[in-house]
């Protein structure tokens, strides 16, 4: 019986490793400022952004360099998060996004013609409680509790999450070309599941790749 029950976690293990690193939240972060006018914004499809807005006019085609500004921190003043820690962690989404972009852009640090300008803010951050989790992703009965959880909640039990907002300008006219608003929070997978803040690394992964993805895209065609 012993084996058995050896067996079954093992393949309980296995087959959380395998879950989702993130997911999107249900509902995007508050609005922090960053972007200005939230007007434009509107809801996104399924695998947008939560928020988001394409300039119709803009054609994506024509530019070929970018500028990449340091990611901002805009958390809330009641963030318990210290400030150093919220530094670090936008400095690692720039360097995520920009080593996205090498490969399709030539990464620049003058505004000219062709050129883009990318800023993105983040706008919350929040570490899983790193025991807690590792026991709701693999104790059988505590998975299925995150999982109600996530079902009335959108978020899972002790995961962590973070926001983004990003805006894509012309770096001459500053004209508005792009912007979103995003929320991610843990997906309940083993892997990195000791980091505290590995959810929202992984988020970060996942901004970036839908960064590009969504540029590829659009260079294909006028706009989106």
């Amino acid at each position: 019986m012993k084996n058995v029950k050896g067996v079954i976690l093992m393949l309980l293990i296995v087959s959380f490793v395998g879950c989702s690193q993130t997911h999107q939240a249900r509902k995007a972060g508050e609005a922090s400022g960053f972007l200005g006018d939230y007007s434009l914004l509107q809801e996104g499809e399924k695998g947008e952004a939560q928020l988001r807005y394409v300039n119709p006019d803009a054609d994506f085609a024509a530019y070929d360099k970018v500028i990449v500004d340091p990611s901002a921190v805009w958390c809330s003043k009641d963030s318990k998060i210290p400030q150093d820690e919220l530094n670090n962690l936008a400095s690692h989404l720039h360097y995520k996004i920009v080593a996205r972009l090498k490969g399709d852009y030539e990464v620049v640090q003058t505004p000219g013609p062709g050129v883009m300008r990318i800023s993105a803010a983040l706008t919350e951050a929040k570490k899983s409680k790193v025991g807690l989790d590792i026991i709701t992703t693999i104790i059988p009965q505590a998975h299925l509790m995150s999982g109600l959880k996530r079902l009335a909640t959108g978020t899972g039990a002790f995961v962590g999450g973070a926001s983004v907002e990003c805006k894509i300008t012309d770096s001459n006219s500053g004209e508005m070309l792009a912007a979103a608003m995003d929320r991610q929070v843990g997906g309940k997978a083993l892997k990195g599941s000791t980091k505290a803040w590995n959810d929202v690394e992984q988020a970060f992964e996942h901004w970036a790749d839908q960064l590009i993805q969504r540029l590829r895209e659009a260079r294909a065609k006028k706009g989106y």
